[in-house]
């Protein structure tokens, strides 16, 4: 699900309980602290952070959480905007995964940084992860598609109904064999 909030960073929710491998910085809990590496001419444009949060059953709906930066090494702190993540409660965890443009934080090469994420009452982040994204990945990223466009094999989205007949066949099968254990 793709929120669009006005006034928030925008992310995806998801059912999970693990940060993807490609995360570069990981930690338990609702803070990380890290130091950027050398950037080797490379140009941060931003982070991609997600987190791992369960909600609570009692408390009401959750619709937004903050992001707060603090950057250890220039001294400052920021908030970034409110996330609109319009979390349902669920017994299940959720990842929320979402993107932070470095123009407004100007982070330099080894700059040492915490974020903190905060959910109020309402959710429990168990873990999060930073990925860092460079303006140079940005630019590979479009030249691959581009490429994966001319090759006329189709994306891996023409076959559609087929991954939903998947999907729901796999749910089918699940629902039966707890039937049988019951």
């Amino acid at each position: 699900m793709v929120l669009f909030v006005q006034g928030c960073i925008s992310g995806l929710v998801l059912p999970g309980n693990e940060i993807p491998a490609l995360f570069n910085y990981k930690n338990e809990g609702a803070s990380i602290l890290f130091k950027l590496p050398k950037f080797d001419g490379r140009n941060l444009k931003g982070m991609n952070v997600c987190i791992v949060c369960s909600s609570h059953l009692e408390k009401k709906q959750t619709k937004s959480i903050t992001i707060k930066l603090t950057n250890h090494t220039k001294g400052f702190t920021k908030d970034c905007r409110n996330v609109a993540v319009n979390l349902v409660k669920s017994c299940e965890d959720h990842l929320w995964q979402g993107h932070i443009s470095n123009k407004s934080f100007q982070l330099d090469s080894e700059d040492e940084v915490e974020l903190i994420v905060d959910c109020g009452n309402t959710m429990t982040v168990k873990k999060n992860g930073v990925y860092l994204v460079y303006e140079q990945d940005e630019a590979r990223l479009k030249a691959k598609r581009v490429l994966d466009n001319d090759d006329g094999e189709g994306s891996s989205c023409d076959n559609l109904s087929q991954a939903k007949r998947l999907r729901f066949e796999t749910s089918q099968q699940s629902v039966e064999e707890n039937m049988d254990v019951a």
